[in-house]
């Protein structure tokens, strides 16, 4: 049986030329076939590459911002470990390269998978049963993979790394050795983003003239730019004051709309389909809300994001985590409860239900899930208990007949 992950055969093509009965060469089908895989790799690297390239990316600012607020809503929860010892890990995997913790380090492994369609995680220490201590993310953008007898290496631009100390975490895994970037199918739009834009830019620096200046005499090329240059240098100094035109000139304003040139309409399209292409709300990139649903508001849109973008994101890097790094019987998940957390009339209207009606807590668990406070004493008032502590004073009893000191007195007198 053949192992699935070898490399498959290439098809057999006969190269050889063709000649005519004198000897001329008809067809040369070995540098016909270069050709037209020349044109195809060409087409291929124009279309579908683009979004796989980070400069492009860092250049087109929804992308940058659909990147970076998926990035930072897994981040921002709270990686939990469920298990017997929790290894160091799961607080604080490389204080070397990720100082401020595990925050950063799932930041950088979900930006990677966005951004380049899969995250190296390198594991760089293990305890003494093997299981890993510590771990770092590694630049995607020197990583290669292949498959090698039926195994895939890796490497960091020369340096082979070993495999078991590797953990790919593939944002679409489809049994390919490496994934696809979110703006994988996106490159003509990403184009199209950037070249609004810099239409857009030159609008505002004067690339396009609102008014043309037009002769009733022909002019030739150095008679045109002497008129040009005399009309600029001249309307920069005459500080608003109107202009005096010869009899043969004439002043002509274009009739179009700004707003049409800078292609704003396009530009905000452009923006919308960059995030859809990330599972984010537009309006979290300044837009208004449109389309046909008749009940949208921003609670609803954000737990659609969570159900179908952060969610199985957020998943597929805890159970990583979890499949390479911990033993059998404990896991890690990230805690969503913050995210998804009500608004707190509608959280105290849900634990009134649940203490009264249902009697399910206790006021006591009320005060410390809703309200972040101890239990209340029973001869203490929530106001006492919300009033700052003072400077702690000495026992003595102070005597009442002492007269306070005004400023101008002296002790003794």
């Amino acid at each position: 049986m053949r192992n699935p992950f070898s490399r498959r055969p290439e098809l057999e093509v006969d190269t050889r030329p063709e000649f005519d009965d004198d000897g001329i060469v008809l067809r040369d089908v070995g540098q016909s076939s270069q050709f037209q895989q020349q044109i195809t790799d060409f087409w291929t690297n124009a279309y579908t590459g683009l979004g796989n390239n980070p400069r492009l990316i860092e250049n087109v600012w929804s992308a940058n911002r659909c990147i970076q607020l998926n990035s930072q809503q897994i981040a921002a929860m709270p990686l939990r470990f469920f298990g017997a010892y929790e290894p160091a890990w799961v607080s604080s995997p490389d204080p070397a390269w990720f100082p401020n913790g595990i925050g950063d380090a799932v930041f950088a492994a979900v930006r990677s998978m966005y951004g380049w369609g899969d995250a190296f995680i390198y594991i760089t220490s293990r305890y003494a049963n093997g299981f890993p201590s510590g771990w770092t993310v590694l630049d995607p953008e020197v990583m290669s993979v292949r498959v090698v007898q039926g195994e895939r290496e890796y490497k960091s631009r020369q340096t082979v790394l070993n495999p078991a100390n590797v953990v790919q975490i593939t944002r679409n895994p489809t049994g390919q050795v490496r994934g696809t970037s979110a703006l994988q199918a996106y490159g003509p739009t990403m184009v199209s983003s950037i070249a609004s834009s810099d239409v857009s830019r030159a609008i505002n620096d004067g690339g396009i003239p609102n008014a043309v200046l037009k002769s009733s005499r022909k002019l030739t090329q150095e008679q045109a730019e002497q008129l040009q240059t005399q009309w600029a240098s001249r309307a920069s100094a005459r500080r608003g004051m109107p202009a005096v035109l010869p009899p043969d000139i004439d002043f002509a304003t274009l009739s179009f709309s700004p707003k049409d040139l800078m292609l704003l309409d396009l530009q905000q399209f452009d923006a919308r389909v960059i995030a859809s292409a990330f599972g984010v709300p537009p309006f979290l990139l300044n837009m208004p809300l449109e389309g046909g649903l008749t009940y949208q508001n921003p609670a609803q849109m954000f737990e659609a994001w969570w159900r179908t973008e952060l969610r199985p994101a957020a998943g597929r890097v805890a159970n990583a985590l979890t499949a390479n790094m911990l033993p059998r019987g404990a896991w890690v998940e990230f805690d969503a409860r913050d995210i998804l957390a009500p608004d707190f009339g509608e959280l105290v209207t849900a634990w009134k239900s649940i203490v009264t009606d249902m009697g399910a807590a206790s006021v006591d668990e009320f005060r410390a899930a809703v309200l972040r406070l101890p239990p209340q004493p029973l001869d203490q008032s929530i106001e006492d208990q919300l009033v700052p502590p003072v400077a702690a004073t000495s026992g003595a009893t102070p005597d009442t007949t002492v007269v306070p000191l005004r400023p101008t007195q002296e002790v003794g007198t």
